[in-house]
C-alpha cells in the first residue's frame, strides 16, 4: 500500500516558540538580498489554514533543487519565530536535505494544503442561483443565467480566488466575495428607497467577473498570478468586455427572440450594467475609470470595499498570535495595528 503523509499540524496551530514538524505546500520562492549583500530565499509555505514564511539564509538555487511552487516541503523540528507581527521559520540553506526536505506530492492530500474558503461552496452556489432566478427584469435575468447557468464558467468561478495576496486570496474566494457582496447589497436595497434591485443584483454578481480572466490560477500548486490580460487591462476592463459581449450575443442569437414578450436590452439598461462594473472600485486612483454615478453603483462600491476590508480582518484574526488577554498587533495584511481578540473568543 502506498504510504500517505498525514498532516497533523497546521499554520493556525503554530505559535512562537513551538516546534514545527509537518508538511507544507510551497506557494512561492523569491530570492532577496540582505543589507550586507548576501542572498536569502523567502519561501511562502501554505496549508488550508494560512501561510508562513520560511527564510533560507545564504541562499543558492543550486543547493535547493526542486524547491519551487507546487512542491511539498517537510519541515523537521524547526522552531517557529515571530517577526514584524507574523510567524516565520528560519534556517540556513545548508539545512536543505536535513531539517528541510521535499516530499512526494502524490503521497499528500491536496485538501490539507490548498488555502480555501471556510464557507460551503455548494451552499453559496445555490444562493447565487436563487438570486438569479429571483430577478424579475427578463433581460437582466437572461444575462445572469448565461453566466451562472454555464457549467464551464461556474467550474472556474467556484474555484478562483478573488485576489492574489489581498482579500479572499484562496480557492473559492471569488465566489465567497461575490456572495457576501450580494448579501450586503440586498440589505441595502431593503434599507434605502429608489434602488432598482434587479440592476443592483446584476452589479453584485458581475462586478468581479473579469477576474476569471485576469488571474491564472493553478489550484494544485495554490498559485495565482496575473494573466497577460490582467496585466494589460485588469479585471474591470475585462469584466466590461465580457458583459458587453454576452449582451450582444443575447440580442443577436437568442432563440426566443421572436416569441419573447419581454422587451430586450436597451442602450440605457446596457449602460447601467456597464457602469456598475466600471465604477465598483469607487475612485480613479483605485482603478475605476469612472466614479459611481447611480445609487446602485454607490451601494455596490461600498459593499465591495466593505467585504474586502472585513475579510482582511477576518484572516488576520484567524492567523493571529493573540495572548489569552487579547492584544493590539500590527497586521501587514490590514496595514495598521488592529485588535486581536483572545483565541478563546474566536468563532470556528
Amino acid at each position: 500500500m502506498e504510504h500517505r503523509i498525514v498532516k497533523t499540524q497546521f499554520v493556525a496551530d503554530l505559535k512562537p516558540g513551538m516546534t514545527a514538524d509537518t508538511v507544507f505546500l510551497c506557494a512561492d520562492v523569491k530570492s532577496r538580498m540582505t543589507r550586507n549583500g548576501s542572498y536569502f530565499a523567502d519561501v511562502r509555505l501554505v496549508d488550508r489554514t494560512g501561510d508562513i514564511s520560511l527564510k533560507l539564509w545564504r541562499y543558492s538555487p543550486d543547493a535547493t533543487l526542486g524547491l519551487e511552487p507546487g512542491a511539498c516541503v517537510r519541515v523537521n523540528n524547526v522552531q517557529v519565530e515571530e517577526y514584524g507581527g507574523a510567524l516565520q521559520l528560519s534556517q540556513d540553506t545548508s539545512s536543505f536535505g536535513r531539517s528541510i526536505t521535499l516530499c512526494d506530492v502524490s503521497q499528500c492530500d491536496l485538501a490539507d494544503f490548498v488555502p480555501a474558503t471556510p464557507r460551503d461552496v455548494d451552499e453559496m452556489t445555490r444562493e447565487v442561483l436563487a438570486a438569479v432566478s429571483g430577478v424579475s427584469n427578463k433581460p437582466i435575468r437572461c444575462l445572469l443565467q448565461s453566466f451562472f447557468g454555464d457549467p464551464h464558467f461556474m467550474a472556474r468561478f467556484r474555484e478562483w480566488p478573488a485576489a492574489i495576496r489581498h482579500h479572499h486570496a484562496y480557492s473559492g474566494g471569488l465566489l465567497e466575495h461575490t456572495f457576501n457582496v450580494l448579501l450586503i447589497c440586498r440589505q441595502a436595497a431593503q434599507q434605502y428607497d429608489s434602488v432598482d434591485w434587479d440592476v443592483l443584483c446584476a452589479g453584485a454578481l458581475l462586478h468581479d467577473i473579469g477576474k476569471v480572466q485576469s488571474y491564472d490560477y493553478d489550484r494544485a500548486r495554490a498559485a495565482a498570478a496575473m494573466s497577460l490580460g490582467g496585466v494589460a487591462v485588469d479585471h474591470i476592463v475585462l469584466g466590461m468586455e465580457l458583459v458587453a459581449r454576452r449582451i450582444a450575443e443575447l440580442v443577436s442569437d437568442c432563440p426566443d427572440r421572436s416569441s419573447c414578450a419581454s422587451p430586450c436590452w436597451t442602450s440605457g439598461l446596457t449602460l447601467e450594467v456597464a457602469h456598475l462594473v466600471a465604477s465598483h472600485h469607487g475612485t480613479l486612483e483605485w482603478g475605476s475609470p469612472v466614479q459611481p454615478a447611480t445609487i446602485e453603483a454607490c451601494i455596490l462600491h461600498h459593499a465591495d470595499n466593505m467585504d474586502a476590508q472585513v475579510n482582511k480582518f477576518e484572516r488576520t484574526i484567524r492567523e493571529s498570535l493573540a495572548s489569552g488577554e487579547g492584544e493590539y498587533r500590527y497586521s501587514e495584511l490590514v496595514g495598521r495595528t488592529v485588535w486581536m481578540p483572545p483565541r478563546s473568543e474566536f468563532r470556528e
